[in-house]
């Protein structure tokens, strides 16, 4: 997977960042092999839909000053949201669904978490190699 993570951004990475900037009310998914990649934003309204998945990933990446928090769902989770949830775009390798705006400290604190659960899982594996 990270294989086409790394060819989505060498390709796509200032559009993905810019989306999510100021997105407020759409999930932006993005097809990486079996996969759904949302970053940030869309990761957060993303996992509110489908919490049952694997948990967010954070992703630091070379050139952008900020963690990305990325979130995947298989293949087949999307194709069932397809049809409970209002699809604004769609093609082969990029999908955006229509949802409720979000809450910005809501999402704030859900970042602040994920970046905070990631630090203490670093610092686990660090106790682990002492």
């Amino acid at each position: 997977m990270f294989n086409e993570v790394n060819r989505l951004f060498a390709t796509k990475l200032k559009k993905i960042l810019r989306l999510e900037l100021h997105n407020e009310d759409r999930i932006n998914l993005y097809c990486v092999g079996e996969y759904w990649a949302a970053f940030d934003k869309s990761a957060y309204m993303l996992e509110r839909l489908v919490p049952d998945a694997d948990p967010p990933m954070v992703l630091n990446v070379k050139g952008y000053p900020f963690p990305l928090v990325m979130y995947n769902v298989y293949y087949r989770t999307i194709d069932e949201m397809c049809y409970r949830c209002a699809m604004a775009r769609r093609n082969l390798e990029y999908i955006q669904f229509l949802t409720t705006p979000i809450d910005d400290t809501s999402y704030n604190l859900w970042y602040d978490q994920i970046l905070a659960n990631e630090t203490d899982e670093d610092d686990e594996d660090d106790d682990h190699l002492s």
